[in-house]
């Protein structure tokens, strides 16, 4: 018989070897802790192989009766036990059809509007900051970059000297997949000149004290998740963004999604674009257009407009 806490253990360090990031880990730890003590004390489980259906639907429903997690988020700990117990199969600690997992389905999840900012409260936002120092710079090309291309905050401060190029930049995207993404002219403008004040900037330092991510702090160090949020939320508190935008990095992955839907992209290549591993995540961007953007965006790609017909 096998102990769970152990495999969990065995599932954290396959993990670390897999170099999957520390944030995701220590998300996919927490879950899976936090199922084992329901059922440590609801079913006085602690071997794997004791593990059935019926104790995952009651753990679903024991979430569900707390109240404090959408669905959204009880189905994020029903990924993660996914890929726990899809581990302990491969691994041959359980038999395929052992796994407790391999009929419970997503609950249903609402279908809500995504209410993102528009292209005046985005001009206002870059137009908000100064471009006098190094700082001024960087958060100008941060917030660039986060509605130009509409990577994750983690993304962007994952970003590495040697990952941009000329035309493209490497982004080591959810899972450790990577993909590249494109560099628009305004972009570059703005990464030349961020790129010599930084020269500038540390011009003094050691090489060996300057870390080689693209984004530093004034102590060369790698910017945190917490900085951007702050940067972003100063600026849209400046421009009078309107309340109902909360104004987090997410919400120009938002915008960016669909800007680029209006203007005609197709969803395979805004999936590319974004890192998602199925198109129908992507799809649901299409929610937060309005019905006249649909209809715009069908007239300009009307199947008869270059046909030439008598």
């Amino acid at each position: 018989m096998s102990k769970i806490l152990e495999l969990i253990d065995d599932f954290r360090l396959n993990q670390e070897i897999q170099d999957r990031k520390p944030e995701y880990i220590t998300l996919c730890m927490y879950r899976l802790n936090r199922w084992y003590e329901f059922m440590l004390e609801e079913f006085s489980i602690s071997e794997v192989e004791d593990v059935k259906p019926l104790h995952m639907k009651k753990y679903i429903q024991h979430c569900q009766q707390l109240g404090i997690e959408k669905q959204i988020t009880i189905n994020g700990s029903l990924s993660t036990l996914r890929v726990f117990f899809n581990y302990l199969v491969e691994e041959e600690f359980i038999d395929e059809f052992d796994n407790p997992m391999r009929r419970i389905k997503n609950l249903k999840e609402e279908k809500r509007v995504i209410r993102t900012f528009n292209d005046d409260e985005v001009q206002r936002i870059i137009s908000d900051v100064a471009e006098e120092t190094y700082s001024n710079i960087r958060d100008k090309l941060i917030l660039i970059m986060l509605f130009d291309t509409g990577i994750r905050v983690s993304e962007l401060c994952s970003i590495r000297v040697q990952d941009v190029s000329t035309k493209q930049i490497l982004i080591h995207g959810k899972g450790s997949k990577q993909r590249l993404v494109y560099i628009s002219k305004y972009m570059r403008r703005y990464m030349r000149k961020y790129e010599a004040f930084k020269k500038e900037r540390f011009k003094h330092k050691h090489p060996e004290e300057i870390e080689d991510y693209y984004f530093l702090d004034q102590c060369a160090v790698k910017l945190s998740r917490s900085r951007i949020n702050k940067i972003l939320k100063q600026h849209c508190k400046s421009a009078g963004v309107r309340k109902e935008v909360r104004c987090s990095p997410h919400d120009c992955r938002h915008y960016f999604a669909q800007k680029q839907l209006r203007n005609g992209i197709d969803v395979y290549s805004l999936s590319r674009l974004l890192g998602h591993f199925d198109t129908q995540i992507t799809s649901n961007y299409l929610r937060g257009l309005d019905q006249d953007a649909i209809l715009e965006m069908g007239r300009i790609k009307s199947p008869l407009n270059k046909m030439k017909i008598r």
